[in-house]
């Protein structure tokens, strides 16, 4: 599999860390926050398939991407509550200005953690076609 041979700093210890530490930093970036996600579901399937703990098969690689998916939402929608609320101001003038109210709190999360599950899975299931 050639993009496991030039990915060397991904191993078997460590794709898991590996893969969520990528997709967090791909998260970040403005603009193409979703591809957090798809690129950290997409190289949790991958290396699980090529290191063999699940079978090269297509649903386990979408619900592997999606595992991982899932997770990155939790760490986004954590993120974007910490920086929007009324509890650490992105800037010190916006602190009366941004209020989240419970139902805002509880849609962000469970539409976060749709989104990022479908993502991620998409991820796993562009991982099963890559090679």
């Amino acid at each position: 599999m050639p993009l496991a041979d030039s990915l060397t700093f991904i191993n078997r210890d460590n794709f898991f860390a590996m893969s969520l530490i990528i997709g967090i930093i791909v998260g970040i970036i403005p603009g193409i926050g979703v591809l957090g996600p798809i690129a950290g579901g997409f190289l949790y399937a991958y290396f699980s398939m090529f290191y063999g703990q699940i079978p090269k098969d297509q649903m386990e690689a979408i619900k592997r991407g999606a595992y991982m998916g899932l997770i990155l939402s939790i760490i986004s929608v954590v993120i974007t509550l910490l920086i929007w609320s009324s509890f650490v101001p992105a800037h010190p003038m916006m602190f009366p200005m941004v209020t989240f109210s419970a139902l805002a709190i509880i849609n962000l999360i469970i539409v976060g953690l749709i989104i990022g599950a479908i993502l991620g899975g998409i991820g796993g299931f562009i991982a099963y076609y890559v090679e």
